[in-house]
């Protein structure tokens, strides 16, 4: 008899097994097709605000290059009837900037004429040592630069720009960028350009780490199927400023690697980022990046030509939300499960005391 307790106790528990796992189905089926989409979206939100993230880290510390510059400038130009001591101020520069890699003033042709014709007092840090700050006169047989574009836009337009990135002159491999400043005389006359200049590399190896950290959040995406997220930033005609491949760093360009999922979709992301946009509405737009679907995230850096831009495969955004359906509907399924296990007991412990109280009526004699 307890068997045939234990086997309807199964019969039961085994049909609200069945009964709880259809309804579970429907549910998850019914739940994963109206809410993955809003879900692809809150993860679309959180690539977008890690984007936003490595952009506020760069735009400060291309902030403290200005304000290390900057805050120079006006002794500087008081000082400019006594050039030796712009090495001093050269040195200090680079010293105070935990990201300035160099810095010169390049003065207009003949301005001091005992030191020739062009002068450019230098400082940089020793590559073996970083705490070692070198330094040196540039003068007539090192460079020409009074006719480069770059010192020419700085003194006529009497305005601070960032440079185009550039390779250091010494080792030809260190990309740079530099700010640049006009320096004054005392009639408020542009005579010199000051240009910090700060190296790529940390640059490179931030959005390196950054892009590393998210990438392993999504384990089975990044390692097995191979889709990881990408961070770049590009000028606005797609060069790339940074590259975690050296061959494509300056060289390579953003847009060739892109294609439109509709025709004329390419160029209007092209206009877009060249106008300063920033990206919206990421989940409505997919592009192919090097042959793989995925969705830009991307805003303009302030007073640059610069533009951060996040690249994440679809399938990576559409596997999370897939993953975030799929742990819910398996709570639901181990609650089920642990409720069909109760009732399996509790089955089999009432299925046994009404046959021990039937067979205690049964055995009872008449009249008792």
């Amino acid at each position: 008899m307890k068997g045939r307790i234990k086997s309807l106790a199964a019969k039961i528990a085994v049909r609200l097994f069945l009964w709880g796992l259809l309804i579970v189905v429907g549910v998850g089926f019914v739940s994963y097709h109206y809410t993955l989409s809003s879900i692809t979206k809150q993860y679309a939100e959180n690539f977008h605000m890690r984007m936003l993230i490595n952009y506020e880290y760069t735009r400060r510390v291309l902030s403290d290059v200005y304000v290390q510059v900057a805050n120079h400038v006006y002794y500087i130009e008081q000082s400019l009837d006594k050039p030796d001591t712009q090495l001093d101020a050269m040195t200090r520069i680079v010293r105070n900037g935990n990201r300035v890699h160099s810095c010169g003033m390049n003065f207009i042709r003949n301005y001091y004429p005992q030191k020739g014709e062009k002068y450019c007092p230098f400082a940089w840090r020793n590559p073996k040592n970083r705490e070692e700050i070198l330094t040196d006169e540039k003068g007539d047989k090192d460079f020409d630069y009074l006719s480069d574009s770059w010192f020419l836009n700085v003194i006529e337009g009497d305005t601070c720009e960032w440079s185009e990135p550039f390779y250091d002159g010494y080792d030809n491999s260190t990309a740079l960028v530099a700010y640049m400043v006009p320096i004054h005389n005392v009639e408020g006359k542009p005579v010199a350009v000051l240009g910090a200049d700060i190296s790529l590399d940390w640059l490179t190896w931030k959005l390196i780490e950054t892009d590393s950290t998210y990438n392993a959040q999504n384990v089975f995406a990044a390692q097995v199927m191979g889709l990881k997220s990408q961070s770049f930033i590009i000028n606005y005609d797609g060069r790339f400023i940074t590259h975690p491949k050296s061959e494509k760093l300056l060289e390579g360009q953003f847009f060739d690697h892109v294609r439109g999922s509709e025709s004329g979709r390419k160029t209007l992301l092209e206009r877009k980022m060249k106008a300063g946009v920033q990206s919206g509405n990421e989940t409505q737009e997919r592009y192919k990046f090097d042959g793989v679907e995925s969705y830009f995230f991307y805003t303009p850096l302030k007073y640059t030509d610069w533009v951060m831009v996040t690249v994440v495969p679809c399938h990576q955004i559409d596997m999370l939300g897939t993953m975030y359906v799929l742990k819910l509907m398996a709570y639901v399924l181990f609650g089920m499960i642990v409720l069909v296990v109760v009732a399996y007991i509790y089955l089999k412990i009432g299925l046994r005391k009404r046959y021990e109280t039937d067979k205690l009526e049964c055995e009872r004699p008449e009249g008792v």
